[in-house]
């Protein structure tokens, strides 16, 4: 293992070796003073008063397949109605409708 790693060192020294140094007549540039520490995250910072909070309602457990049957029930589609003669006209009507005469009955016989 020891020779492994004086080989590795060998090898950088000689490869640093072969090759020139350009030398550098760049200016020395100013460096920027580093940024002042944020003391608050934006995201996590409360909103002022009066503001709308940007919380979304989040179920706390799963909704069970029997459940959500049960609420939605009434939406699933009904069956198609029974159609039915009127007994004065013939017509054909909706149960527990009028006929479009608005006669009830036979209109043959007279009620007192």
């Amino acid at each position: 293992m020891a020779a492994a790693g004086t080989w590795l060192r060998r090898a950088a020294a000689a490869a640093a070796a072969a090759m020139p140094r350009i030398p550098c007549a760049l200016p020395a540039l100013p460096i920027a003073p580093p940024p002042a520490p944020v003391l608050e995250a934006p995201a996590l910072a409360l909103p002022a008063r009066g503001a709308a909070m940007d919380l979304m309602a989040v179920p706390k457990k799963k909704v069970s397949k029997y459940k959500k049957g049960l609420r939605n029930g009434s939406k699933a589609l009904k069956p198609v109605p029974v159609i039915v003669r009127c007994r004065c006209c013939g017509r054909v009507k909706l149960p527990h409708f009028y006929c479009c005469s608005g006669e009830r009955g036979n209109p043959d016989s007279s009620s007192s």
